[in-house]
């Protein structure tokens, strides 16, 4: 599964010549940017990165910035667990991508960009996860495909109460009386996500309490992990402008909905004319090719977790009848399945027509998640495998027996079994590399066993408000 290169053989073209466009020297001047962020999305999930004056700009473009390699090892606590392979003796470079340039709508004076992980050599480091994704990308082009898809995020939004943080409401799901208390902190968050070119498709209050969920626009290719990065960065920003505090911890509170962060795509020819995932004359609109992409993912899915789920509190949201998914299997509308095949509408069929890949939440990495998907589909194709029966009903209405007999199994039941899964899962570990998935696995254990030594109340300490 060797990625093609012609991204790589374009970066390095335009590498050595890079200038500031005028439009951006222009933006700079008229809103007075004073600093601009340089950052990424370590493996951790956790964004970091470092700023600059617009001075540094060209400079900056040319060389990028310095960072020492053992910082895409380090756990969410900023600890580096000493069996990883990257201690903190060479450097990086963090290589912002002038195409994704915005002001920040929330920081007066303050701009971002996306970037990249460089060797010294101007070359993607290994452990990049914004490189890989760009690899699956031109992967996927090599056999005439495009990918888009959306990362569909549910968080929830805290207010400051006798110094203590709860909710801002606890009314229904999709009420509109919910919709009326959020209402003056959702709309400056979709003015500033509007203001970056995150197209804004529908918003409702979920069924947590002071839960929010803002689906987006889909994007081509690398673009819809750059935009999730530019979504979460955008929520915290505002609110936290607006004296509240927004969080993305799968489950927040044991008594409410979680946070889930449901990945939608649809894989379409380089023209993007053709839905691939899309035959009108089968049942449920699926394709041959859709089938046999979503048994990948089924086959790979303990694996996957690993990554699409990735911490400690991400398997508290996995219980029957939650709306979450608990089970491997896929079902048309089905809002209990793995892999949901969302319904096309009238009119829109072909364009609307999308798989939904519903065990993830917003501490992925969406960078590794979309690859990893993409990774664990296209083995689904290579290998012709069977996509099997749809599941019609809540498997949690199913007898034990029942559910043996159709191959429901369980998702694994925390963190530590779904990275043991990573760890022999052939395909993902040679799809994503042997190396990056170990030091990922060591990364998570270390993680894992700091949250199990913090006594009580360790996963609110460690993911209510880091994510």
């Amino acid at each position: 599964m060797s990625p093609a290169v012609s991204w790589r053989e374009e970066f390095e073209a335009r590498r050595e010549n890079v200038m500031v466009e005028d439009w951006i020297t222009k933006d700079i001047e008229a809103g007075g940017i004073r600093l601009i962020r340089a950052i990424y999305c370590g493996p951790d999930g956790i964004t970091r990165g470092k700023a600059f004056p617009p001075r540094y700009l060209n400079e900056v473009l040319a060389g990028g910035i310095g960072l020492t390699q053992a910082q895409a090892s380090v756990t969410i606590f900023d600890q580096l667990p000493p069996e990883s392979r990257y201690q903190p003796i060479g450097e990086i470079r963090i290589c912002p991508d002038i195409d994704t340039y915005n002001v920040i709508p929330y920081a007066r004076g303050e701009a971002r960009l996306l970037s990249d992980l460089h060797t010294r050599q101007g070359h993607p480091w290994e452990l990049c996860p914004r490189s890989l994704l760009k690899d699956f990308v031109a992967l996927l082009q090599g056999r005439g495909i495009v990918i888009e898809s959306s990362f569909e995020n549910e968080f929830v939004l805290y207010k400051n109460v006798d110094h203590e943080w709860r909710p801002v409401h606890e009314m229904n799901c999709f009420s509109s009386a919910a919709m009326d208390a959020s209402s003056e902190w959702v709309l400056p968050i979709l003015e500033a996500l509007e203001a970056q070119g995150v197209v804004v498709e529908r918003y409702f209050p979920e069924a947590g309490r002071g839960q929010q969920e803002i689906p987006v626009r889909h994007r081509r290719g690398v673009a819809a992990a750059d935009q999730q990065v530019v979504f979460r960065e955008t929520v915290r920003g505002v609110a936290a402008a607006r004296g509240l505090r927004a969080s993305f911890m799968p489950k927040p509170d044991p008594n409410s909905a979680g946070n889930g962060c449901h990945i939608h795509f649809s894989l379409w020819d380089l023209e993007g004319k053709r839905n691939l995932l899309f035959d009108p004359s089968v049942d449920y609109e699926l394709s041959g090719t859709g089938r046999m992409f979503a048994a990948g993912l089924l086959a790979h899915l303990p694996a996957l977790l690993a990554i699409t789920a990735p911490t400690t509190n991400s398997y508290r949201r996995f219980a029957e009848r939650c709306w979450s998914s608990c089970y491997v299997c896929w079902g048309p509308d089905n809002r209990e399945a793995t892999v949901r095949v969302a319904s096309s509408f009238r009119g829109r069929e072909e364009a609307s027509l999308n798989l939904e890949f519903r065990p993830a939440d917003p501490t992925c990495n969406p960078y590794l998640a979309l690859a990893a998907i993409i990774c664990a589909g296209l083995d689904g194709v290579d290998g012709r495998r069977d996509l099997g029966e749809p599941t019609l009903t809540d498997p949690a209405l199913l007898s034990p027996a029942e559910r043996e007999s159709r191959g429901l199994h369980c998702y694994p039941s925390d963190l530590s079994s779904a990275l043991t899964a990573l760890e022999h899962d052939d395909v993902l570990r040679r799809g994503l590399g042997e190396d990056r998935v170990r030091d990922y696995v060591t990364m998570k254990r270390a993680e894992v066993a700091t949250v199990e030594a913090m006594g009580d109340g360790a996963e609110e300490k460690a993911y209510k408000f880091r994510f």
